[in-house]
């Protein structure tokens, strides 16, 4: 029985992050896909995002500062996405993204949710 109670307690916790994760993404969305495989909007596809590394969507035209910063930053990290998050136009001058989350419990979802959407290379 208490295994049972844990495993339930435990799925229930799961599911309720996740459902939290997909509803902060949502401000996201209407820029940005993030099935795999689908088509680009706005902004980039981003499926698979934190795995593959910054600026690397092929079919996508990135900002020449983006690229540029791209070089000295190849692979995002929770905490660099973070900081993009919180604010992109003041991490990356010129880049076409304008996009701002005070709060943290909100940037850590969207985090969250970008972890779980992609597979691991």
């Amino acid at each position: 029985m208490t295994k049972n109670l844990v495993a339930f307690v435990a799925f229930f916790i799961v599911v309720g992050s996740t459902a939290h994760a997909d509803k902060a993404f949502r401000k996201c969305a209407s820029c940005h896909s993030i099935e795999e495989g689908a088509k680009n909007g706005a902004g980039p596809n981003l499926w698979n995002v934190m795995n593959r590394g910054v600026a690397t969507n092929e079919d996508y035209s990135y900002s020449k500062k983006l690229l540029a910063w791209a070089e000295e930053n190849p692979q995002w990290t929770p905490e660099l996405m973070d900081e993009w998050l919180t604010n992109s136009k003041k991490l990356v001058k010129g880049t076409k993204m304008n996009f701002k989350e005070k709060k943290e419990s909100k940037r850590q979802a969207i985090i969250e949710y970008l972890q779980s959407m992609g597979t691991e290379q």
